[in-house]
């Protein structure tokens, strides 16, 4: 079946497809800029939601998790579905792993706690 994409979400999909994961943010801003895209459209491009599936932001924000935690010796799992239901329980205020600032975490998550 052939759909037919715009311009700018081609170019979009192109850099992410060739960078994600490999370049930190600020090189990826960068590419973007050079394809002449502005901030406007390369989020709206990202943010796109196509019924269930995870948005492209799901997924570029999937392989730099997974490519960094690699860089630490640690194993890269967290896939973009993982993220759509992170990003969807946070809008919704709800969810294991999500709590708003200045609340207590649930009764047995994890929390970093620091020495000052």
């Amino acid at each position: 079946m052939l759909r037919k994409v715009c311009a700018v979400c081609a170019r979009v999909v192109a850099v992410v497809d060739k960078a994600a994961g490999k370049v930190g943010a600020a090189q990826l801003v960068d590419l973007f800029r050079a394809e002449g895209l502005s901030r406007e459209q390369v989020n709206r491009v990202l943010d796109a939601e196509l019924g269930e599936l995870p948005t492209i932001r799901d997924r570029l924000t999937s392989e730099m998790t997974n490519a960094l935690m690699r860089g630490l010796g640690m194993p890269g799992r967290q896939s973009p579905d993982d993220v759509r239901r992170v990003r969807l329980a946070g809008r919704e205020g709800g969810g294991a792993g999500t709590w708003s600032a200045g609340e207590e975490p649930p009764p047995g998550e994890n929390t970093f706690q620091t020495d000052r």
